[in-house]
């Protein structure tokens, strides 16, 4: 559901708060003064919009797999030198990009969780809005809310860099402040979540029209806990979050993540509202294949097409499975299909091709892998997008679809994960992974094992930007983060649809397959990003992460 609070964001939250991206960059230089805004419940209100403003953005929901094995970032919009190893202080932008420029209206704020100006603005807001004569039980939550983003960036901050400086009040403007722990950044997020939480409505994201939720509150919560290996609090929270009554499974996969779901969308916990013209977004115009005016930004990869199950719910590896490795996208999980554009699918009117250079009927293919625009990998994202959407092609991009940030499904996978981990509660946690299967139309796992998990989280999770935290989590990147990365097998396609495969497809090779890049995994990083040099050589307490 689209909210009318967007049209007061983009008017005020430019002049309520200064957007500067350098780190700690304290003193908003074009703000109304405290003493002249925070008047009334009104200015509240309109504060409390602006803290939204930019809280999160489509590119590090979707976008971030591209630092993963299940994606490709063929453009750069920061993701690739994340995927590939070659992500150095010197290179790491802190928050803007070129994007910014070109369209600014176009929300997109990749990669800048190093950045403090969110953090400013939320404790801005925390030190005001205490001034504000209004009722009570509305101040509190209106406070829980700008609790929760605060949180929520201070999540992303210490999963991604490890320690940080941990700022909960306004602060002076030449402050050098050292890093503090991540063990207490995490057990601080922990503490807020839990205790914001009763002040705020037990509601979905379309009832709430985009606001934060006590739902959301313990989601994230409960997402934290797996993520540090509490298993237990991490149950307890998400089967909390699973028991509200205001959120049930959306019925179709497919449509689950296109707007024209959103207005009955009771799946999502937490989402990012986006409105043609005054908030939009530009993920269509990036994922959509050149052959329907996109650009292919965003790339499939062989390793995320073979961790799909076969139609009988069993692995390819399985020599019981049917599997067919020249028939290889035939009796799938229907969730290959349903999130993956790959070459001979029915799509948009046609039988997608990106293997020939030339049509049969000799004209030039526009989708050609190696063509500007086209999929590198020769797979598309179709997860998010649809085809035919008004806009694709104008300049800015110009799109109103939401995106979940966190959805009742990953709370099913997240009891079941822990469930296995502690051997308790694993007859509901397969009852959990069974209802998210047979969602998409899949078949019922019979036993629940860790692999199971892993591969369910992968699979229904994929390009929701969590593949790179469950990596951290298990270790697994010495194993899917180094050494060439393969998109589509190379072959060729007939008017039919009908591929015929090169060489022997078991054989994963230059000669069989697409290689998109050589990655590099750095194991003394431990999968922590750098402090940006120029934010080692602003600030003297500043200590750099290992392994850069």
């Amino acid at each position: 559901m689209k909210n009318i609070r967007y049209s007061f964001l983009i008017i005020f939250a430019g002049i309520l708060y200064s957007c500067g991206n350098a780190f700690l960059d304290v003193e908003p230089q074009n703000e109304l003064s405290d003493p002249t805004f925070w008047k009334t419940e009104d200015d509240a209100k309109l504060a409390l919009n602006g803290c939204y403003n930019n809280w999160e953005t489509y590119t590090n929901v979707a976008l971030f797999d591209g630092a993963t094995d299940n994606a490709y970032e063929k453009s750069n919009f920061e993701y690739m030198k994340f995927g590939n190893g070659t992500l150095t202080p010197a290179n790491y932008t802190i928050g803007g990009s070129w994007v910014d420029y070109i369209y600014p209206k176009v929300s997109y704020r990749s990669c800048s969780w190093f950045s403090y100006s969110q953090i400013r603005k939320y404790n801005n807001f925390l030190a005001n809005i205490e001034n504000v004569e209004m009722d009570n039980a509305r101040k509190e939550q209106y406070k829980a809310e700008v609790r929760f983003l605060r949180a929520y960036d201070y999540f992303w901050k210490t999963m991604l860099h490890g320690d940080m400086p941990l700022v909960t009040e306004v602060i002076l403007p030449d402050a050098k402040l050292a890093r503090d722990p991540a063990a207490s950044i995490k057990q601080f997020i922990l503490d807020e979540l839990g205790a914001i939480a009763p002040s705020l409505p037990v509601q979905n994201n379309v009832e709430s029209k985009g606001h934060v939720t006590r739902g959301a509150a313990l989601a994230l919560k409960a997402r934290l806990e797996l993520f540090m290996g509490k298993y237990a609090e991490a149950m307890t929270d998400a089967r909390t979050v699973i028991d509200m009554t205001c959120y049930e499974l959306f019925p179709d996969y497919r449509t689950l993540f296109l707007e024209d779901s959103e207005a009955s969308n009771k799946e999502c916990i937490l989402g990012i509202e986006y409105i043609v013209n005054d908030y939009p977004n530009a993920f269509i115009q990036m994922s959509l294949p050149r052959g329907d005016g996109g650009w292919s930004a965003f790339n499939a990869v062989k390793s995320i097409v073979d961790a799909y199950e076969c139609s009988n719910g069993k692995t390819i590896e399985d020599p019981a499975s049917g599997y067919n490795i020249n028939d290889p996208f035939k009796n799938r999980d229907p969730r290959l299909e349903m999130s993956i554009c790959y070459p001979g699918q029915w799509w948009n009117g046609r039988y997608y091709n990106t293997l020939d250079q030339y049509l049969s009927d000799g004209s030039v293919n526009p989708d050609y892998n190696k063509l500007e625009a086209a999929s590198r990998s020769g797979m598309n994202i179709k997860k998010w997008i649809k085809p035919n959407v008004p806009g694709i092609g104008a300049w800015p991009p110009n799109f109103g679809n939401n995106f979940m940030v966190i959805r009742l499904a990953e709370m099913y996978l997240t009891f079941a994960e822990a469930a296995v981990e502690t051997g308790t509660g694993t007859d509901l946690a397969l009852d959990y992974i069974n209802r998210v299967r047979t969602r998409a139309g899949h078949v019922e796992a019979s036993v629940l094992t860790k692999e199971l998990v892993r591969r369910e989280r992968r699979v229904e999770l994929a390009f929701e930007g969590l593949r790179y935290f469950d990596v951290m989590r298990w270790d697994l990147g010495a194993q899917v983060l180094n050494g060439p990365l393969y998109g589509s097998r190379l072959g060729t396609m007939d008017a039919t649809g009908k591929v015929t495969w090169k060489g022997n497809g078991n054989v994963v090779n230059a000669e069989n397959y697409i290689v998109l890049e050589n990655r590099v995994f750095h194991p003394d990083r431990k999968y922590l990003f750098p402090v940006p040099q120029s934010e080692m050589d602003a600030n003297p307490n500043m200590i750099q992460n290992a392994g850069y």
